[in-house]
C-alpha cells in the first residue's frame, strides 16, 4: 500500500535539514515523541554529499494482539536505513524489522522530499510503501487490511515526529 503525508514547517529549509541531522535531536525525539519507547542512532556517514545512516526505533506497540495471538512489542522495532542526497534533499529509506518472523513477511520503504516555500517555510513529503508479503494462504485475504492498519500507524508516526521536529526548531533556533 502507498500512501503520501505533508508537513509544513515554519522555518527555512536549511533550518529544517539541519535539525533532521542534529547529533542531539534524537534524544529530543524520544523524550517528546509519545509513541515512541526508544531511538538509538547506530551510525552516520557523511561523505560531503551524502548522509548515510542507521537509527534504531522502538515504537509502543500499535495492537497487542492479532485474534488470539498475543504480538510482542518488540515485534515493532525496526532500524532506519537511509541515505540523504544533499543537492536533491532527498532522503531515501528503507525500514529492517528487528525481529526475523516480521522482516520476512513485512517491507517498508520510502522517501522524503524538503521543498522550499515562497514564504520561507519548508514542506516535507513523505512517499511510502507498506507491503505484507509472505503470509500463509489462510491469512492471505487479510493482506490489504492489514497494510491499511500499518499504514496509519506510520502516518500516526509520522504526524507526531513533525510535531516534535517543529518544537525542536522553534526551541533550538537552529542557526544556519
Amino acid at each position: 500500500m502507498h500512501f503520501e503525508i505533508e508537513h509544513v514547517f515554519d522555518a527555512p529549509i536549511e533550518a529544517v535539514e539541519a535539525a533532521m541531522f542534529d547529533p542531539a535531536y534524537p534524544a529530543f525525539l524520544l523524550e517528546h515523541h509519545g509513541v515512541l519507547s526508544g531511538v538509538s542512532p547506530q551510525s552516520t556517514e557523511d561523505d560531503g554529499t551524502r548522509v548515510t545512516r542507521r537509527i534504531h526505533f522502538a515504537p509502543l506497540p500499535a495492537f497487542e494482539h492479532i485474534a488470539h495471538k498475543k504480538v510482542p512489542a518488540h515485534w515493532f522495532e525496526f532500524v532506519e536505513e537511509s541515505v540523504w542526497d544533499k543537492r536533491q534533499r532527498k532522503l531515501v529509506f528503507k525500514h529492517l524489522p528487528t525481529e526475523d518472523k516480521v522482516a520476512e513477511r513485512l517491507d517498508t520503504r520510502g522517501e522524503v522530499l524538503l521543498e522550499s516555500l515562497p514564504s520561507g517555510q519548508t514542506r516535507r513529503r513523505t512517499r511510502a510503501e507498506i507491503q505484507i508479503k509472505n503470509l500463509p494462504f489462510m491469512l492471505k485475504a487479510f493482506t490489504s487490511v492489514a497494510e491499511q492498519m500499518l499504514s496509519r500507524e506510520a502516518k500516526r508516526m509520522f504526524d507526531s515526529e513533525a510535531r516534535v521536529l517543529s518544537q525542536w526548531l522553534v526551541q533550538s533556533r537552529v542557526s544556519v
